[in-house]
């Protein structure tokens, strides 16, 4: 998945320090991949308005990352909270799980959820 940050930097903070993704490859000032798990990656590539803190140049819906069980998605809603990351839902049940929903420093969303599988 490849989103698109007014902040390349800050962005960088977010996602490889605060969420702890590996940063696997820096392309150029305006690029960077992280590895998410064992077979996912994330892009961030800096908007070309970056210049304009009026503009708010981004281009995802959100993302989500699975979690394990119900109790890692209040623990990850604790770790936001612990970096003063907004929440934007939850954490909170669904019908077979749990999520939570919260943004980066440009706004993307992104949700966090543990969904029951069916056998």
């Amino acid at each position: 998945m490849t989103i698109r940050v007014n902040d390349i930097s800050r962005a960088e903070e977010f996602y490889g320090s605060v969420l702890g993704f590996e940063q696997v490859r820096k392309m150029g000032e305006s690029m960077t991949v992280y590895r998410i798990g064992s077979e996912d990656t994330l892009v961030l590539v800096e908007a070309e308005t970056g210049y304009d803190p009026s503009s708010r140049d981004f281009r995802v819906d959100h993302i989500g990352f699975y979690l394990e069980s119900p109790e890692q998605v209040d623990e990850m809603a604790n770790y936001l909270r612990e970096h003063e990351v907004t929440i934007l839902s939850g954490p909170a049940n669904r019908k077979k799980g749990r999520f939570l929903f919260a943004s980066d420093p440009d706004g993307n969303m992104f949700e966090f959820f543990y969904e029951e599988k069916d056998n």
